[in-house]
């Protein structure tokens, strides 16, 4: 199990990511723009990698926080090169305005918050894809 290699079809990307295909397809066409981003086109056919599936499904939470589906590839993207510890947490402030800072990976969450947050269990997501995976 390699974490970059695009080696699992669009079915298959669906099942490690716990979503049904149509969901999948769904997130696809409203990223198409930045695809690549997530996935690899070989003769008509999508491939993803773990990291790819993983990035999708952290997009997602993140979308259902109130994010913009670009602004949530991004983040997902940006924060998963390598596989997080099993209990890292994406912490971001859930309206983005000067002075917020940007989404942080994190495995010990702050102890209050000072403004609404959206935390995104990035490691426990991570951890259950490659578990399916294997």
């Amino acid at each position: 199990m390699q974490w970059t290699a695009r080696e699992y079809t669009r079915a298959e990307a669906a099942t490690l990511a716990g979503m049904p295909e149509g969901s999948l397809d769904s997130l696809i066409h409203h990223a198409r723009d930045v695809a690549t981003l997530f996935s690899e086109k070989r003769k008509g056919r999508r491939f993803f990698s773990l990291r790819d599936i993983a990035v999708l499904r952290v997009a997602h939470e993140f979308v259902h926080g109130g994010r913009d589906w670009l602004v949530a590839i991004g983040i997902a993207y940006d924060r998963l090169e390598h596989p997080p510890p099993p209990d890292a947490l994406i912490v971001a402030p859930a309206v983005i305005r000067r002075g917020c800072g940007p989404p942080i990976i994190t495995t010990t969450p702050p102890d209050a918050f000072d403004r609404s947050t959206i935390v995104v269990p990035v490691g426990r997501i991570v951890a259950d894809i490659i578990r399916r995976a294997a």
